[in-house]
């Protein structure tokens, strides 16, 4: 049930995100949304927490011991009530309509009520939220509100890409592409690599956009007048969504006239493009979408509230190892299915503890894309019937010189930095080629460019790479695009761990561009398969990052972790849900009927 909630709120951010749509809405059914259809009363929340305990004067008491002395202190924590409206509800609905009815269907009904319930449970979960960070058991400080503002201004810059496309769409022009095949679902476009003490460091200043990332700051004449004109529509755009809204108050709309105010005067005093550093500070974006992000991240810190208490015993990661290694010495022996046994495990996402042939190795690899356009001119070519495969492939190289590259900065492309694929492959030979010959440093530095550059969704945080078969049986369909997969086996043949696919010409390294319809990939030979078992510690990479103990245990303590999930949902959220809450279903019905 958590989880389910998690993602509805994950999924009401998302929505929240696109700051546009709301086109349902008219003034013939502006009273019927008017309607509350739930209500979350106004409640008392008790949390205990041990603090020091202090004498008359503020002093810490000690005891003999010289040991501080603790006591429990209660913490009461009182609710807003809260209205949930109609509007709100079929807001949801359309927005999360792909989700919903994965789920229960094409019932509208069931639709409805399911997404009624999960209003009411998000205003709930915030609650408990809000009062664990009065108690001072979730911290909710400058480092969080930084992440939040991060997360605002990833949302400008989407809305600011998709109103630049539709005015470039009215002038019949090339829209903007975003690098990558598919969608990133992070509150980045690219992950971040995890630090590993990122827990440990607490921010010592307000977070503020970097100037690079400013609209209308760099580039020609034209991206200029696009940027300024993209800006303008931007800040339009937040007066419409709130310019009818029921549900905004006096004091809302007050605070929405000052905003404006500055806003204007700093157009006027120092132009459009000085509006973005302050625009995800205001009220404005607060009420359009920083609250709701706001509420994702506290529900975030709960969950981490909820199982940071959850451990694994080592032993039952140790019987978890034993049972498997057992299980897969067994199916991948045996004389008739053993083979096939073992090709299925080790194209499935399982985890494989026993090897009885070396046919396996992993590569990694950096793809650097055609942006879509180029992809369109490739399968536009592609569908002559004057052009020989041969063609085709030149033709796709000659594409490669058109290709653009990013660096990612903070988990976004730093367009201040435009760079070709050569300079991208110079700069991945700078750090790479003095460490070819130790493959630990050699693993995690290609680790650290995959988050620099890549753009396949698939490579951020797949450390052992991808498997690679080296002899396919007779008549087996290849897995990967015939130019990576033998790229990949040559890499193999011909080269070591921890190399980047590279060919030797007039006595130099040259790193090999590996063009596929996908754009060029920067290929690296991460790991091979050894035939037997391996240990309940060995490291599952040559850089060293897990072990396969590490591995085995991340599914017992998600098991737990659901555990605590539960049991907070059964006795405090249903509770809550039962004691404090009211659905009026009849006031819906006709969302159904």
């Amino acid at each position: 049930m958590f989880k389910r909630i998690i993602i509805g709120i994950i999924s009401a951010v998302l929505a929240a995100s696109m700051l546009c749509g709301c086109s349902f809405f008219s003034h013939d059914n502006e009273r019927d949304l008017q309607q509350v259809i739930a209500t979350v009363d106004s409640y008392e929340i008790t949390n205990s927490a041990q603090v020091e305990k202090k004498d008359a004067d503020g002093n810490t008491v000690k005891d003999e011991n010289g040991d501080i002395v603790y006591e429990t202190v209660l913490y009461k924590f009182t609710t807003e009530k809260k209205d949930i409206y109609k509007r709100d509800l079929v807001e949801y609905v359309s927005n999360n309509y792909d989700n919903l009815s994965s789920s229960y269907g094409s019932n509208p009904e069931a639709i409805y009520r399911a997404g009624a319930s999960m209003l009411i449970n998000i205003e709930l979960v915030t609650n408990e939220v809000d009062a664990l960070i009065d108690a001072g058991k979730i911290k909710w400080g400058l480092t969080e509100t930084n992440a939040v503002k991060k997360r605002i201004y990833t949302v400008i810059d989407s809305t600011l890409v998709s109103i630049k496309n539709e005015i470039l769409a009215s002038r019949d022009q090339s829209q903007i592409t975003t690098e990558g095949d598919s969608e990133v679902k992070t509150d980045t476009t690219y992950p971040v690599k995890p630090s590993e003490d990122a827990e440990d460091v607490e921010d010592a200043e307000e977070w503020e956009p970097d100037i690079a990332r400013y609209p209308a700051m760099f580039g020609d004449l034209d991206k200029l007048s696009l940027e300024r004109e993209a800006m303008r529509r931007f800040i339009s755009l937040l007066e419409s969504r709130v310019e009818d809204d029921f549900r905004i108050t006096a004091e809302d709309r007050e605070k929405f006239d000052e905003d404006l105010k500055k806003i204007n005067e700093t157009i006027d005093t120092k132009g459009v493009s000085y509006v973005y550093p302050m625009i995800g500070q205001t009220h404005l974006m607060y009420y359009v979408t920083g609250e709701s992000l706001e509420q994702s991240h506290k529900i975030t810190l709960l969950q981490e509230y909820l199982t940071e208490s959850v451990s694994v015993d080592d032993s039952r990661v140790l019987e978890s190892y034993n049972s498997l290694l057992t299980s897969q010495r067994s199916a991948f022996t045996d004389p008739e299915t053993g083979i096939a046994a073992f090709d299925s495990a080790m194209s499935g996402s399982g985890t494989v503890l026993y090897f009885p042939n070396t046919n396996y190795f992993y590569v990694k690899h950096i793809l650097l894309p055609f942006s879509d356009a180029q992809k369109a001119e490739l399968t536009a070519y592609k569908a002559r019937l004057d052009v020989t495969k041969d063609d085709v492939a030149a033709f796709r190289d000659r594409l490669v010189d058109g290709i653009v590259c990013y660096p990612h900065v903070a988990g976004e492309d730093d367009k201040s930095q435009p760079m070709s694929v050569d300079e991208v492959i110079a700069e991945i030979k700078t750090v790479m080629h003095p460490l070819q010959n130790n493959a630990r440093l050699a693993d995690l530095a290609f680790d650290d460019l995959i988050y620099k550059y890549n753009t396949d969704t698939g490579a951020f945080g797949n450390n052992k790479g991808y498997v690679v078969k080296y002899e396919l049986d007779e008549g087996e369909k290849e897995t990967y695009m015939q130019e990576f997969a033998d790229a990949a086996r040559d890499l193999r043949k011909t080269q070591a761990v921890g190399q980047v696919y590279q060919k030797t010409v007039g006595g130099k390294a040259q790193y090999q561009k590996v063009v596929t319809d996908y754009g060029v990939h920067i290929m690296y030979f991460a790991s091979v398969t050894e035939a037997g078992e391996v240990s309940l510690y060995s490291y599952t990479t040559p850089g060293e990052v897990e072990t396969y103990f590490d591995v085995l245990k991340a599914p017992i303590a998600s098991a737990l972790e659901n555990v605590a999930y539960t049991k907070w949902e059964n006795n405090i959220l249903s509770v809550n849900y039962n004691e404090h809450s009211t659905l009026y279903a009849d006031r819906m019905s006709n969302l159904w009927e």
